[in-house]
């Protein structure tokens, strides 16, 4: 199981302990991709950093919006520890719209499927 080490605002390729997988992934991604993370049993939605001026790239992910309190917080509350960590591999929802889906039970009937899921 890999973990990451609470100690900043973004997290850094070299925070990742026991994921040489994530940090492959992080250090391989373009600039401003996204990337989704499911940390301490939460998704979150990071974006690769900007390379330097020099253009070199850089190890770090920041949060994106949709995630940037959740992480501001985690950083705030228990910066230095290390909590369990794992890539997604397959896309993840908005965690916007993943946190309000169970309101959203009456749109997903069979019928509503048959009629709407091929649009």
């Amino acid at each position: 199981m890999a973990f990451v080490k609470i100690s900043d605002n973004s997290i850094w390729a070299k925070h990742v302990q026991d994921g040489e997988d994530i940090q492959r992934h992080i250090l391989n991604l373009a600039e401003n991709a996204p990337v989704a993370l499911q940390i301490d049993g939460k998704i979150l939605l990071f974006r690769k950093m900007k390379n330097g001026s020099d253009g070199r790239q850089t190890s770090g992910i920041r949060p994106d919006e949709t995630s940037r309190d959740y992480w501001n917080k985690l950083y705030s509350e228990r910066r230095g520890e290390r909590v369990p960590i794992a890539l997604l591999k397959a896309p993840a929802a908005e965690p916007y719209l993943q946190s309000i889906g169970h309101l959203l039970g009456e749109w997903d009937s069979p019928s509503d499927n048959a009629a709407y899921n091929d649009l």
